[in-house]
């Protein structure tokens, strides 16, 4: 079992954290994990990218161009991930979940909470199950900070969302 995971984004909107947390939820459950932070100098507007794989094997080599899963954060960050679908990637857009974000008033600060727990119900349906673990690692990196009941209340959404907004190409 292998699975590659490609999040992109800018600067600022929480892709490594995101990274982090599902590599610290994966390592959690004793699958092998190669992570591979891609960023510019700059720290907010720059480009982040997150490689990730997830396998119950050694990671031979840890970049990829073929992910299984695209996450994508915003507008620029698809400009620069367009090489990286083909036909059977899942891609989860932003774009098809603002509805979703403006109707639970979640704000931009706080979507990679949310992405996070659409990532949980996409790997559970994909060979793995780390909903929980996410959510541990997520509460051990962000449970101390002050705004840790609205992250839990947008974890609740995302991951009671009736139906996967993913598309393959």
């Amino acid at each position: 079992m292998l699975i590659k995971l490609l999040i992109a984004g800018d600067g600022g909107q929480g892709i490594q954290t995101m990274a982090d947390v599902i590599s610290q939820a994966a390592f959690m459950k004793d699958f092998f994990v190669s992570y591979i932070p891609n960023y510019g100098l700059e720290q907010r507007g720059g480009s982040s990218l997150a490689f990730i794989q997830i396998s119950d094997r050694d990671v031979v080599y840890p970049k990829f161009s073929n992910p299984d899963i695209l996450v994508v954060m915003s507008d620029d960050s698809r400009k620069r991930v367009s090489g990286y679908e083909h036909k059977s990637v899942k891609v989860i857009d932003i774009k098809d979940y603002l509805g979703i974000l403006e109707k639970n008033s979640i704000e931009s600060t706080s979507y990679n909470i949310f992405f996070l727990g659409v990532l949980a119900k996409v790997l559970g349906n994909n060979q793995i199950k780390l909903d929980e673990e996410i959510f541990v690692a997520l509460e051990k990196k962000l449970g101390k900070k002050p705004n840790w009941e609205e992250n839990k209340r947008i974890w609740d959404i995302s991951t009671e969302l009736k139906n996967e907004k993913t598309h393959s190409n």
